[in-house]
């Protein structure tokens, strides 16, 4: 069998490129909330959840980027702009987060909302 999964193939054919997009943020976002109570543990094993969670969601936002930067693509100044203030923002609250100084997940997740809410 190839390297290929025949039914993600068949999904990503189906689905249009912002139904991909939600239900990347969706998934993402799903993994934010479940850690949201870990937190303030200490525990190695949820300290790795959170770190895996926050750490997609990073990768999540900093491999958008690229597209939003392609002169090609159609969006507007101001929303390539915002969304590149996003990214900014992202990263610096995760740089907080994995540095001690906070540990409130909630900008994150309302973020992801608020992307989730215009890609319906």
């Amino acid at each position: 069998m190839s390297g290929k999964n025949p039914y993600l193939t068949a999904q990503n054919k189906l689905e249009s490129p912002r139904q991909i997009e939600y239900r990347l943020f969706s998934s993402v976002t799903r993994a934010l909330i479940d850690v949201r109570p870990l937190m303030e543990s200490k525990l190695p094993a949820e300290v790795a959840q959170i770190a895996s969670a926050i750490g997609w969601n990073r990768d999540v936002w900093n491999h958008l980027m690229p597209e939003v930067l392609d002169e090609a693509n159609p969006m507007s100044k101001d929303l390539k702009v915002a969304l590149i203030n996003i990214c900014i923002f992202v990263n610096k609250h995760t740089d907080r987060i994995t540095q001690g100084q906070t540990t409130d997940i909630e900008p994150l997740i309302a973020i992801n909302r608020n992307i989730m809410d215009g890609l319906k």
